[in-house]
């Protein structure tokens, strides 16, 4: 019976290669690669001579016919590797993995580096909750969009991958959205120039626009993300509610605010507190 593996590759030091990932390029019958090129360099570091075939963003979905057909009728065993990385994520491999699944062929991860989970273990942030967003939008009013959305899911850390020819308006345009929060910029990971910036966004900022060599490099962005908006509009909203009950019910302004303490927070309180001096001349 076929089987594809989904084999992740080291994401710059080639150290981190392990012996599973080599047992199985060495025995698969054919390797599906994202750039052969790169595949070859390393196939020939492990001193492993296979066919490839190239299964890129652009031709993936052309390529499926092909590599599955042949899986099916020659019970071939298949490698699929990216260039960096894992297979799938924010690279190439997806639909072919899900084509497998589709025709009853096996499906088999062989783990490796994943430079999202490296910039996690590095940022010291509380990561056991997290979200990955990939690349985001190229366009600035597309971006900020994006980065509201991200800002209202609840998520408290959110992982980018960007470019360096963009990582710069990226950080930016976070201290825009999101004002002053903790980011952790990552660049080449693993590799003999790695950098990692950990700061907030405008000590993050500052280091990236005076480092000549910015537009060098892949990064992977871990950024800390502020309380939604409309999650502190609606708490505000509902303590205000709670105060202006128990002042119904009797209670002075303070001893209200007091009492509503034991359910909302002191910055719930504080907005709410705001909220009703804004509409009503109260008595404290």
């Amino acid at each position: 019976m076929s089987i594809l593996y989904v084999v992740a590759t080291p994401i710059g030091n080639l150290n981190d290669i392990s012996q599973r990932m080599k047992q199985v390029l060495s025995g698969c019958d054919l390797v599906v690669a994202e750039d052969t090129r790169v595949t070859l360099k390393l196939l020939n570091h492990l001193g492993i001579s296979k066919p490839m075939l190239s299964c890129h963003r652009h031709n993936e979905e052309d390529r499926l016919d092909t590599i599955i057909g042949r899986m099916l009728h020659e019970d071939m065993n298949v490698a699929l590797t990216c260039d960096a990385g894992t297979p799938a994520i924010s690279d190439p491999g997806g639909m072919l993995v899900n084509a497998a699944w589709e025709n009853g062929i096996r499906v088999v991860p062989v783990s490796g580096p994943s430079a999202v989970i490296t910039a996690l273990s590095v940022s010291g942030f509380d990561t056991r909750e997290f979200a990955f967003y990939g690349f985001l939008p190229r366009e600035k009013k597309q971006l900020r969009e994006k980065l509201g959305q991200i800002r209202n899911t609840g998520i408290r850390i959110a992982v980018m991958y960007e470019s360096p020819f963009r990582v710069t308006d990226l950080v930016e345009e976070i201290g825009q959205c999101w004002g002053e929060t903790d980011l952790c910029v990552c660049c080449d990971l693993t590799k003999r120039y790695e950098s990692v910036l950990r700061g907030g966004t405008s000590e993050v900022l500052s280091k990236l626009r005076s480092n000549p060599n910015v537009e060098k490099g892949e990064y992977c962005v871990v950024a800390t993300v502020p309380e939604p908006i409309v999650e502190k509009e609606e708490k505000a909203e509902s303590a205000e509610l709670e105060i202006m009950r128990r002042m119904l019910e009797g209670d002075s302004f303070d001893a209200a605010c007091r009492k509503a303490q034991e359910t909302y927070t002191r910055n719930e309180i504080y907005r709410a507190k705001l909220r009703i001096k804004d509409r009503f001349e109260v008595d404290q």
